[in-house]
This record gives structure tokens, sequence and C-alpha cells, in this order.
């Protein structure tokens, strides 16, 4: 599985946004153009944490992400999925691909297990376009893009509950009510 659409209604909490934690993208006009990912203060007392059963919330980190422009297909570095609580989405479509064989992915800056991926050597697979309010399970393990509907200058946030500790498969079991 790619994706998963979440039943959970959510109201935006109450935070204080702290330091960006990591960043992906590139300097372009003297701007910095793609995704970073904040911390938040306190962030276990955040009330987004509650969808995770109290046994494994320690192992889901909450970040607010942005984005402003096109993300190119990647996996996501030290994360196996992402409970991704949307708020603006501009639009923008999260596609996702299977890798060709034999293909050599590409690293830039900050990424760790993380990798970039060419177009060419992906197989087009399944795709959705979140609305502000939705809550989308995602595995990040599988190359994904976010493309905006213009090549305007855009902004996409959603606060993401993301772990490295259990996959996809082990999350949706745990929020399977939901």
């Amino acid at each position: 599985m790619y994706f998963k659409k979440l039943n959970l209604p959510f109201n935006l909490p109450k935070i204080k946004v702290a330091e960006i934690a990591r960043w992906y993208g590139i300097e372009l006009e003297d701007e910095f153009r793609g995704i970073w990912y904040n911390n938040i203060e306190e962030s276990e007392k955040c009330s987004l944490k509650d969808c995770i059963p109290k046994e494994y919330r320690d192992s889901f980190n909450l970040h607010l992400m942005q984005i402003n422009s096109v993300i190119f297909p990647h996996t996501d570095s030290n994360t196996s999925c992402s409970i991704n609580f949307y708020m603006h989405t501009n639009k923008c479509i999260t596609q996702f691909y299977e890798p060709k064989e034999n293909i050599k992915p590409l690293k830039i800056e900050n990424q760790t297990d993380g990798n970039i991926y060419k177009l060419e050597d992906l197989e087009m697979g399944p795709s959705f376009l979140a609305q502000p309010g939705d809550v989308y399970l995602l595995n990040v393990s599988k190359p994904h893009s976010v493309a905006p509907p213009t090549d305007d200058k855009v902004l996409r946030t959603a606060f993401c509950l993301s772990t490295n500790k259990f996959t996809f498969e082990e999350v949706s079991e745990m929020l399977a009510d939901k």
C-alpha cells in the first residue's frame, strides 16, 4: 500500500512552532525552494498524537511540514511512514511510484537513508489530492512526489506525525478503526 485516507477529524492544535529540524531543497534566486520541517514545542502534549495508542506514542515525532515548490520523486530520510494532517494543500497532488529494475537513486544534501529518483527510472503508481482537514497515512518508504497545479509559488502545510520504528502496515493496523 502507498497511502490510506483516515477518518480522523482534527482541530488545529494550539502549538508553538520551534526551530527547523530538517530541510531538503535548493536556493533559487536567493530563496529556499523545497520542503522543511519545524519542531513543535512540547509536541508530546499535542492532541494530534491522541490518534496513536498510548504505548506507541513515544515512537512518533510531530513536526510542521511546509512546502513551497515542486518536490521531486523521493523517499523520506529516517521515516518509514507519516500521518499527515493537512491544513493548506493548494491543490497539490501527491504522486507515488514504483522503481524500475536496476535504477541508481541519487542523494541531495541532508538526506540519510532517503533518496531522490529520476522520473524515467519510475513507473507511475496511485496519487491523491488532499483537501484541507484531510488526514492521510503515507508509506514514505515508497518513492513519491508533490506537484502543485501551476508553476506559481505555493505554500502547502501539514502536521506530520512520523515514525521510523513501525512500517506503514503496522501503523495502519494500529489505526484500523480510524
